[in-house]
């Protein structure tokens, strides 16, 4: 009688489990089975106007050799692109920008910095309510 119930059990088992995928798809569904294209980014994240103000941002590190200023991650942090090398001198001045636009950037939910050199590297990182640090 084991054996019968286990069989009975697995027939079961088995039964339920297509007929729950089976019970995932929608009989309303015309779709083709092609994967719906994903929401762009611009779509899920805020534009950077929203979040802070770049101009001011942009203003406070003139002086300095940037290519890029966005604010992303939901607001919450600035990247800053540099065209500087990543070695000491480019780190020092990394620093110095990372300060700079400290004095302006710390605004609603901007929370830290982040200064990057032409390859991509980190050469200063700042968080709001700390001096800006880098190698």
């Amino acid at each position: 009688m084991t054996k019968a119930f286990s069989t009975a059990a697995r027939y079961v088992f088995a039964c339920a489990v297509i007929g729950m995928m089976a019970g995932c798809g929608n009989s309303s569904d015309t779709s083709d089975g092609a994967a719906s294209a994903a929401p762009s980014a611009s779509a899920v994240q805020p534009t950077a106007e929203a979040c802070g103000n770049v101009d001011r941002i942009t203003e406070a590190v003139a002086e300095f050799g940037v290519t890029d200023i966005s604010i992303i991650g939901q607001c919450t942090a600035v990247a800053i692109e540099t065209n500087l090398a990543d070695d000491a001198s480019g780190a020092a001045t990394g620093r110095r920008i990372c300060t700079a636009a400290a004095t302006v950037a710390y605004t609603d939910d901007v929370n830290s910095i982040a200064v990057t050199a032409a390859d991509g590297s980190e050469l200063a990182i700042g968080i709001k309510g700390a001096s800006c640090i880098g190698d």
